[in-house]
């Protein structure tokens, strides 16, 4: 599942960029993907993958995602840090104030659950995080190529709302991580340490503080917390160093601190853990998109129907169907030579290869089936340039032996001898 949730993310990227830069230049990759029966989503998904490979992006993407693995590691050992350094702040005064320790366990805790919550809700344009949000600014600010700013918003659009339950699950794994260790650490502390408890207040009333207690360990207390009585409560107001009362206390502290920390943000933890395993299920290319339904057109599959030169009646074309099908043929091309040049007479001669089309039918049929022997004949009249150049390098690739042949030695006949291409003659195809 990972790994096509990768492989979607990546034709999303590739998607963005052409919308905004125009279209790769993808005719040999277009063609690797349509000599393939698969459907039209896998065929534009493999097409992306290949482009990805080729520019560079889909290095990119493993290294980012290596990089994520290494931070979240990394984070889950920084939180086990701040989950004790939350309870030796807490218990950093003996006696310990009780209410400022309930804030420095639960402060930073409630404040980010606030945030999230409100991000969830109001920030649907950004995946329901307000991290979405600061990330998608960042890589605007970061990144200047274009394959690399549209990987954040191509993750954004392919997920969706669904982003929420992973950035929550994640989120909520570290408190849950950070509270645990903090709790963990708050006993120990009151196994192995004497701590007196005290409440302090110049504003409220003894009676509001007996009340507040009961309120916030009224929960507790139906999982097993007792709550210290209003005589032990009013007493407190000065530490007490009598073993019942410390201990009523730090049974108070510690069910406050499970009930209203630890045990929300697992609840939440899981509660977005499993909507996202539910959801990313779901997660599918926008077939509706018209770019998506013009791009599936253009991949379909190649026409392995090719018509015989004979039947035709002129020589344009003239490759037998049963040799590109066997892909054991050996046969001569002509690349911009013209037409009345007249190939030799003992071998298999498939046409002149001096327009768009011809060379793409060539290529689609050797896509399909690549040739044993492949001889491509150059008029070294015609300089060697880039495009030309390229063309024959397709040509040897699908080829299971390709050579040149220089019909001639014209003026750029030096400049194609020093590019050291395998040569050879029109007898080399009929040998075994």
């Amino acid at each position: 599942m990972r790994d096509k949730l990768e492989s979607l993310w990546l034709t999303e990227t590739i998607h963005l960029i052409e919308s905004e830069s125009g279209r790769f230049a993808d005719q040999d990759i277009n063609r690797q993907v349509r000599s393939l029966q698969t459907s039209p989503i896998d065929r534009i998904v493999m097409r992306a993958e290949m482009l990805a490979k080729q520019n560079g992006l889909y290095t990119i993407v493993k290294r980012l995602l290596r990089s994520a693995k290494i931070s979240f590691f990394l984070l889950l050992i920084v939180s086990v840090f701040l989950g004790a350094s939350l309870a030796f702040s807490a218990l950093s005064q003996n006696p310990v104030n009780l209410y400022w320790a309930l804030f420095s366990l639960l402060g930073v805790h409630l404040i980010t659950l606030f945030i999230w919550l409100c991000s969830f809700f109001f920030l649907s344009n950004f995946g329901g995080s307000l991290l979405i949000h600061c990330w998608l600014w960042l890589a605007k600010k970061l990144y200047q190529k274009k394959t690399v700013e549209q990987l954040i918003p191509a993750f954004v659009k392919l997920f969706g709302a669904r982003i929420r339950w992973l950035i929550g699950f994640v989120l909520n794994l570290f408190w849950t991580v950070i509270l645990t260790s903090a709790l963990l650490l708050l006993l120990v502390l009151f196994s192995t340490q004497h701590y007196s408890f005290e409440w302090k207040t110049t504003l409220l009333s003894s009676d509001t503080i007996i009340h507040l207690t009961h309120y916030l360990g009224f929960l507790p207390s139906l999982l097993g917390f007792d709550i210290p009585n209003a005589d032990v409560i009013k007493m407190s107001e000065h530490a007490l160093s009598a073993g019942e009362i410390r201990s009523a206390w730090a049974v108070w502290l510690l069910g406050v601190f499970i009930v209203y920390g630890l045990a929300v943000r697992f609840l939440c933890m899981v509660f977005c853990g499993i909507n996202w395993l539910i959801s990313r299920r779901k997660i599918e290319l926008d077939m509706d998109d018209p770019d998506y339904q013009i791009l599936a057109n253009q991949l379909q599959p190649l026409d392995t129907q090719i018509e015989d030169e004979d039947q035709k009646g002129h020589s344009q074309w003239r490759l037998a169907s049963k040799q590109i099908e066997q892909g054991n043929g050996a046969f001569l091309v002509a690349v911009d030579i013209q037409d009345n040049w007249h190939p030799p007479e003992n071998v298999h001669f498939s046409g002149f290869l001096n327009t768009r089309d011809s060379r793409t039918q060539m290529l689609d049929y050797l896509q399909l089936s690549p040739a044993k022997k492949l001889l491509i004949a150059i008029d070294t009249d015609r300089s060697p340039d880039r495009g030309l150049l390229n063309f024959i390098n397709q040509l040897m690739n699908k080829s299971q032996q390709c050579r040149i042949w220089f019909i001639n030695q014209g003026k750029q006949y030096h400049n194609w001898q020093s590019l050291s291409l395998m040569q050879a003659d029109p007898v080399w195809l009929t040998e075994d």
